[in-house]
Formats: structure tokens, sequence, C-alpha cells
């Protein structure tokens, strides 16, 4: 079977990128001996040499057997199956992008920030490491995919309540995970005097803290990530279920196809991994939004956990949750009060909400509700300014958190 060197081209292509993706994960899985890096380092520096033979021919062969078999596959398949292929190839890869990010994300961290990345790795690895990570990941994944098959009853709107269920599913299974780390992995550890070792190191205690909360975020960041990836199949999933309208191929990609002037074949399957990319590109206005409000509780949760036990931890920031998301309503209650009813009554009111409204965080910001329903597109300045506002938020909590550690007796 002849195959046309478009065709072969696409395929090593495809074939590179997937097999460049695995190898940072396929080293931390499978490579605890190092045998295999030491094999990679030394075919580098010398392919010919016999102890990275067998490695050097493993990839010769990947390279050669991976995009006939690819070539094969496109010349023999039909492009409807062909394109659902190439959504699948683009779903696995974004996984392995995924957790690429982390593997490679901490070397780079401590390379830069030595001695507060080592904290955050630390506490990153402590975080996943846990049970809780994974029973709270098991309840996001079961929340996640029953919510398509509930019924809703909202004519017609079904998929727009999975949106916005899933969203908030994420959100709080990750605040969870980041309010009980914070709790365990700082309070636990200035109470138990293990603080008082690590600033013997010497990790000064901006260090300690600053380095907690990054690696918890990271952390809950790993467990949002992962349910967002499954967000995103179950929404695909849901519109099958609905027999909704296939999503048209969008403008640029319909560009980039052409341009590069393929056969059908080949063309569905660049195809099928264009519309998983935007797929994605649309869900992730959405989460960069909800993420940013994980990010906020988990920062109070962190300045919190200087101060407090778990319990008291936890139930602060259920308050802060609880008191930010209705605060508007009680502005809303304590205007209308003051301008209909003047008095002390409602000048306390009005007061105490206002000062909830100043000092709380803007929870509203991060909602993606709103848009969901009106199947408006966020601007890019809009998402950018609430990460903004999310980081900057984060930022002088923490301050204040550090203030409160500054004074804590450690010994």
């Amino acid at each position: 079977m002849a195959f046309s060197y478009p065709t072969l081209l696409v395929a090593f292509v495809l074939v590179v990128v997937y097999a460049a993706a695995a190898v940072p994960w396929v080293l931390l899985g499978f490579d605890d001996s190092g045998k295999l890096a030491a094999q990679a380092r030394l075919a580098l520096r010398n392919p010919f040499d016999r102890r990275a033979s067998g490695l050097l021919l493993f990839v010769i062969g990947l390279l050669v057997i991976g995009p006939l078999a690819v070539a094969y596959f496109l010349n023999s398949g039909d492009p409807a199956t062909i394109e659902t292929i190439g959504m699948v190839y683009g779903a696995t890869l974004q996984l392995q992008l995924i957790v690429d990010f982390f593997i490679v994300g901490f070397p780079l961290l401590m390379l830069i920030w030595p001695k507060g990345g080592a904290v955050a790795y630390a506490a990153f690895r402590e975080g996943v490491r846990q049970p809780l990570f994974w029973v709270l990941f098991a309840f996001g994944l079961l929340a996640l995919i029953v919510s398509p098959i509930v019924p809703y009853f909202t004519f017609g709107e079904d998929l727009v309540m999975v949106k916005d269920l899933g969203f908030d599913t994420m959100m709080l299974v990750a605040a969870l995970f980041g309010t009980l780390a914070a709790s365990q992995s700082i309070s636990e550890e200035i109470e138990g005097r293990t603080a008082v070792t690590l600033m013997s190191k010497p990790v000064s205690r901006r260090q300690f803290l600053l380095g907690k909360f990054l690696g918890i975020l990271l952390a809950s960041l790993l467990l949002f990530a992962l349910l967002s990836w499954l967000f995103e199949g179950v929404l695909l999933g849901k519109s099958w279920l609905d027999r909704l309208d296939a999503t048209p191929v969008p403008a640029w990609l319909t560009s980039y196809l052409s341009s590069l002037n393929l056969a059908e074949k080949p063309t569905a399957l660049v195809r099928g991994i264009g519309l998983w990319t935007d797929h994605t590109m649309s869900v992730l206005p959405g989460l960069v939004m909800t993420f940013s409000e994980v990010m906020v509780l988990i920062a109070v949760a962190v300045a919190l956990a200087t101060r407090t036990t778990m319990v008291v931890n936890l139930s602060t920031v259920l308050a802060i949750y609880f008191l930010a998301n209705v605060t508007p309503v009680l502005v809303t209650i304590g205007h209308d009060a003051k301008v209909r009813t003047p008095g002390p009554v409602s000048e306390l009111l009005s007061f105490t909400a206002g000062l909830f409204d100043m000092l709380l965080p803007d929870l509203d910001t991060f909602r993606i509700g709103p848009a969901l329903v009106t199947d408006a597109a966020l601007p890019t300045t809009y998402i950018l300014s609430v990460l903004f506002y999310g980081v900057l938020y984060s930022l002088i909590v923490l301050l204040i958190g550090l203030i409160l550690f500054e004074d804590k007796d450690l010994a």
C-alpha cells in the first residue's frame, strides 16, 4: 500500500509529539533506577555506544513503525471514525501535558527558588499522597459522571445546568481539599514543632508559608485539572445523549485545514484534534475564573492555619464563603432599608453589609453562570481582570498571614 508524502508527514508529526509528551511521565513512573535516563543521556552523547543501542533501536522503531501504522489507519479508516480518533488523540495528549506540567514544573521552580520550591514540592507530595486527595477526586468524578444523567426539566437547557454544576463541583472539591490540606500541613507542623526544624535549615518564615501555599495550591490545581479534563468529556457526552446539533467547525480550524491542503482522511484526523482543542479553549475561561476562586479560598485557609486548628480553619473558611456569597444581597437589603425606613437599625444593617462587602472577597466576580445562560463569549480582558483580582486578593491575605506567622511563637 502506497502512502502519500503529506499523509506520512502528518503521521510522523503526530507520533513525535505524542511520544515527546510521554517522555516525562514515563521516566518518572517506570524509571526509578534512572537506567533509562542514563541511556538517553549516553545516546545523545554517543549514538553508537553499545550500552545505548537498545534504547536507540526502540526510538528508531517507534519513529518508523509508528508513522507507518498511523498512515495505514488513515488510508483504511472512514473519515468519521478518523475524526473521532483525532479527538481522542487530542484528549489524551492534553492529559499527558497536564501531568508533564507538574513533572517539569517543580525542577524549574526549585532552580529559581530553591528553599521555597523545596517546601512547595514537599507540601505538594504530601497533599497528593493523602487519601483525602483521591477520595475527593472520586467524589468529584462521580458527581461529574452522574450530572448528565440527572433530569433537570429545563426545556432544552440541560447542558447549561451540567456546565454550571460541573464548575461548582470542581470548585468545591478543590477548595475543600486545599483548606483541609492547609490545616494538616501547616497547623499540625506548627503545633507538632516540625516547623521549628524547618526554620533551622535555614528556611525563613516567609519561605515556609509561601512555599506551603504554593505546594497546596499546585496540589489543588492537579486535582482541579484532572477533574476539568474529565468535565470536558462529560460535556461532549451530554451533547451526544441529548442528540444536540454538532458544533460547527470553527473558522480558525477551517482556515488552518485549508492551508494544509491534505487529503480527506488526514484532514479528518487533524480536524478531530482541532475540535477537541477548540472545545478545551471554550471551557478554559470558566476554568480560569473558577480556579481563581479556589486560589482565594486556599490563601485564606493558609493564612488562618498559622493561628487556628483544622476545625476552626474549616469553619471560618466556610463562614467566609457563605457570607461572601450573601453579601451582595445584604448590601441591596441594607440600601433599600436605609432609603425606606431610615433609622439606627437600617444604618447598622447598611454599615455591616458595606463592611462585609469591603473585606470579604467578591465571589460573584468568579461566577461563570451568567455567561453560560446568555451563551456569551467572555472577553479575554475580563478573564485576565478576574485572574488579577484573585491573585491580588490572595497576596493581600497571605501578607496578613505572614504578619500573623511572624508573631507566632514556634518554640
